[in-house]
């Protein structure tokens, strides 16, 4: 535990000599001027979303101040709300969305606030992305790349050279994901089982808290050369799910355990047009729910390995495709559990998109396969881009259940549902 602890540490130390770069991309530069530092004016940006379905609708919004103080220094500050409805079930948020102060010192930078931080290669699914917990008030229908919870924390880099870097983040407070309510639709199966358990069998539910002053870790060592990145990663994070176990007959216990990852990631050039991304990343002794057949069993412990390749690709006539294959492995696996059902699953993902009209008119079909348990996410949609600041969007989304009722996609089957979108973007 002290090793990411002492390389977090040594980095703050290093800068401290360091003179500060007058350019923003001028790592390492040992050129000083004195010309006095330009302040800028401030720039406010930010998105509203609003969904509507059969049974539900679902506004997101944020909104983002941000300002260069100098060349060296920068402040972002931002507010996010949620709004959710379905039937009776309603739940209203608003709280800060991304706020830090980022400024750089000679070959070293700092990032310090409320983050959101991306360190995976996977699009929409990834076995090292860990930094940040989610929201998940809209079950399956979340978007990927906007229900990430903002995470107090610090992160540093030092840009050994043009080509290599070194980086960490410390992060003093957790944070768990939050879940829709118990009696929402994207209710998950174990999540109600708990509640049969504590209404009509007088079980007792003993909860950790889900956000407490507990420091996690992440260090990262990155290369970048013409034809491949590669960056190598050690995190020691607790669980963003609760971990859920039947420890005695009448006593159900959630807990977040360590959660300690090896991993390396990275893209390689094939050629012109072909990049393949890649993740490879190695859980030591993880921490798992055991939940089979609707029961809820004591917890298990074992190994989890996370394997995934994926390209992207713009073909003529304006076709885009995306396509991912991933391989999850747990070796010790004793019971299902609530996200993986066997020892072995292998995934698949696929994006295809054609655009129309100066990408005014957007027809885009996205999917994710188990091809293991069959299960199966559809989400075909038809993007009208009216400006650039103003998109309405009309899909399908298709949640298929496979051999497995209780999987992980397939207890959410009767949710299936058309869905009408409007984004503003300012």
């Amino acid at each position: 535990m002290l090793l990411p602890a002492l390389a977090v540490f040594m980095l703050l130390i290093f800068s401290a000599n360091c003179r500060a770069a007058d350019e923003w991309d001028d790592w390492g530069s040992s050129d000083t001027k004195s010309a006095e530092p330009v302040v800028k004016r401030p720039f406010i940006s930010g998105w509203w979303n609003w969904q509507y379905n059969e049974f539900s609708s679902y506004d997101q919004g944020r909104i983002t101040f941000e300002r260069e103080l100098d060349k060296q220094r920068k402040i972002v500050a931002g507010a996010n709300f949620n709004h959710y409805t379905e039937d009776n079930n309603k739940k209203w948020k608003v709280y800060p969305g991304e706020n830090y102060y980022f400024f750089k010192a000679g070959d070293f930078d700092y990032k310090l606030g409320m983050l959101i931080e991306n360190i995976g290669s996977g699009d929409k699914f990834s076995f090292v992305d860990k930094i940040n917990s989610r929201y998940y008030h809209n079950g399956l229908a979340n978007d990927y790349d906007r229900d990430k919870k903002e995470v107090p924390g610090l992160r540093a880099t030092w840009y050994i050279n043009k080509k290599l870097r070194f980086s960490g983040h410390y992060l003093p407070y957790f944070t768990a994901s939050e879940f829709p309510s118990i009696f929402s639709r994207w209710a998950y199966a174990i999540h109600k089982t708990i509640a049969k358990e504590v209404l009509f069998n007088g079980a007792t539910y003993n909860t950790a808290p889900d956000a407490e002053f507990n420091p996690q870790y992440h260090i990262e060592f990155g290369m970048t050369y013409p034809k491949f990145e590669m960056r190598f990663h050690y995190l020691r994070m607790r669980e963003r799910l609760p971990v859920i176990s039947m420890d005695r007959p009448g006593e159900l216990n959630g807990t977040y355990p360590l959660d300690e990852t090896f991993a390396v990631n990275g893209n390689v050039t094939v050629t012109s047009d072909l990049l393949l991304r890649y993740e490879l990343a190695w859980s030591r002794d993880r921490t798992w729910s055991a939940f089979e057949n609707g029961l809820i069993g004591k917890k298990f412990v074992s190994d989890h390995v996370g394997m995934l390749v994926g390209s992207d690709r713009n073909l003529p006539q304006n076709f885009y495709v995306n396509l991912q294959g991933m391989v999850s492995y747990v070796p010790d696996l004793l019971h299902s559990t609530p996200f993986q059902l066997n020892q072995t699953e292998y995934l698949g993902s696929m994006q295809l998109r054609q655009t129309f009209r100066q990408d005014r008119l957007q027809i885009e079909f996205n999917s994710l396969t188990n091809f293991t348990t069959g299960e199966y996410v559809l989400n075909p949609k038809i993007m009208l881009v009216q400006s650039d600041y103003l998109t309405f969007v009309l899909g399908y989304q298709v949640n298929g259940e496979g051999a497995e009722s209780l999987g992980p996609v397939g207890q959410f089957s009767k949710n299936n549902t058309a869905f009408f979108e409007t984004r503003v973007t300012f």
